[in-house]
């Protein structure tokens, strides 16, 4: 109850954040006398598409306490969404003043007044964001790419959509209007200047060493870092952090990645990180990361955690890489002594492309654990169930009493999905359904 208060706070936050400017300029109408509707209707969808974008930054800018209130999956599903919904709202703006005689060409960035070139600026470096994010991997575009395009591009928008409503002098006539556009750029501009540049230069003074780098198989490795000089860092099983590789904080690649050793504290403050060789990062850069290499940790952050909500057992599913964040959970039960019982599904192409099988089953004899592999491709030996995760997969394994247990989902979007859909159709309560999805974009 007291998460979901917190996260229904901070959704009226982000209402009340989005729908200000308009509230301000509607009370200042500097107009003599009534204009056009459609005019009305498209500096409206404008007034509510500048905030919705400014607001962006605030999803991505790594705030632990918002993150908290919904989990980082929702919240970037829904920081996709607004994204989508601002360019709608901004494509609408202009196409209802093309029906009142504006001209195509207003659209030319390089041409015109300054009020129409900042403008077409912001559109035009809005649908860039959108249109990148969306077929970054048809077009195989780099993922560091792709974050520098994203950001150089954010801060043309705060700075040209700024411009183009404070130089179009409207309702930005009114001081309040022109104070409240500035401020809320400045505020933008402030959350872009602190994740990629304030908090990276914090992360500077605490950096960690790699101390094994554990080939698993299946294209899987397991980095141990240390902190150097510095107590670590507590995390609570299932969440996930930044790790950051390269010559320092501000020029590092930076990639999300869970945990997958236990939360309960060690000696020497040392954290794993299992990662999937999936893009050149991963496969190239991990590897060459030998002990003694210098990285940094930012976190922890995310939502899909143990002990929300009160449960007799838990029921994880894994797909792929997605054993990471369960076998953090598994491990904490273990060294915290956990009796409740949990079944874990374990879903993979086939038994080659599994990881810790020892651990395991070491962990099914020192837990109440039950593993349930799911092989897609298994070979004619295999006894165990194959294809994918189904109903009757579910149904076959699940206890009686299963809408009472909590459910962690992780690993590729399509089996997550379809899991989801699975686990609602059979009835367990979608509160106590967690997922955690790394596709950020």
């Amino acid at each position: 109850m007291q998460l979901s208060l917190r996260g229904l706070a901070w959704f009226s936050l982000y209402l009340t954040i989005t729908l200000v400017p308009a509230f301000v300029a509607l009370a200042a109408d500097p107009f003599a006398l009534p204009r056009s509707g459609f005019v009305e209707a498209s500096v409206a969808l404008a007034f509510i598409a500048f905030p919705l974008l400014l607001a962006q930054f605030a999803l991505v800018s790594r705030l632990r306490a918002l993150s908290a209130g919904f989990g980082t999956d929702v919240l970037m599903q829904f920081h996709r969404q607004m994204g989508i919904v601002a360019l709608a709202f901004v494509v609408l703006h202009v196409l209802l003043l093309a029906g009142r005689g504006a001209s195509w060409p207003t659209l030319d960035p390089f041409s015109g007044s300054w009020a129409m070139r900042s403008g077409a600026i912001a559109l035009w470096s809005t649908l860039l964001i959108v249109a990148s994010s969306v077929v970054r991997r048809r077009v195989r575009l780099r993922y560091e790419a792709w974050q520098v395009i994203h950001l150089a591009a954010a801060i043309t928008i705060v700075i040209a959509a700024s411009a183009h409503i404070v130089a179009i002098a409207g309702y930005s006539r009114a001081a309040s209007v022109r104070g409240a556009v500035i401020g809320y750029g400045a505020v933008a501009l402030a959350l872009a200047t602190w994740y990629r540049v304030a908090r990276p230069l914090t992360l500077m003074r605490r950096p960690w060493r790699v101390v094994a780098n554990r080939d698993e198989g299946a294209s899987t490795r397991t980095l141990c870092v240390r902190p150097e000089g510095h107590d670590g860092m507590t995390f609570t099983a299932g969440q996930f952090a930044w790790l950051l590789t390269g010559r320092s904080p501000l020029l590092a690649q930076q990639h999300p990645l869970s945990m997958s050793s236990s939360a309960a504290p060690n000696d020497e403050h040392a954290i794993d990180f299992t990662i999937k060789a999936l893009g050149d990062w991963s496969a190239n850069e991990v590897p060459a990361l030998v002990p003694g290499s210098r990285v940094w940790v930012d976190g922890p952050f995310g939502a899909f955690t143990e002990g929300r909500q009160p449960a007799q057992g838990l029921v994880l599913v894994a797909g792929g890489i997605g054993i990471s964040p369960m076998r953090s959970i598994l491990r904490t039960l273990r060294d915290r002594g956990d009796v409740r019982p949990v079944l874990l599904f374990y879903a993979a192409n086939d038994a080659s492309r599994t990881v810790f099988g020892d651990e395991l089953r070491s962990l099914e004899r020192s837990l109440n654990l039950t593993l349930v592999y799911v092989f897609e491709h298994a070979n004619g030996e295999w006894r165990g169930e194959r294809g994918r995760i189904t109903e009757s997969v579910l149904r076959r394994h699940l206890p009686h009493h299963f809408k009472r247990f909590q459910y962690f989902v992780c690993g590729p979007g399509g089996m997550m999905d379809a899991t989801e859909r699975l686990l609602i159709g059979i009835g367990v309560p979608r509160r106590l359904i967690n997922t955690e999805r790394f596709d950020l974009v």
